[in-house]
């Protein structure tokens, strides 16, 4: 299960505090992700962008 959070506010920069399971913390415009996002990442920014408070994927 992943839980996701969107932030109403933010200040200061992110942080990479776990190297060896992230490679790096970016902000990008939610209409323009990178190629190689994580499948499921990108089901959950579309769900947020139209909306929706709950989106899932990979269940039969």
């Amino acid at each position: 299960m992943g839980l996701f959070f969107r932030a109403r506010t933010w200040s200061g920069e992110p942080e990479l505090r776990e190297p060896a399971k992230c490679i790096q913390w970016k902000f990008w415009d939610p209409a323009a992700l990178p190629d190689d996002l994580v499948p499921y990442t990108r089901v959950v920014m579309a769900g947020i962008r139209a909306g929706r408070l709950y989106s899932e994927t990979g269940w039969a």
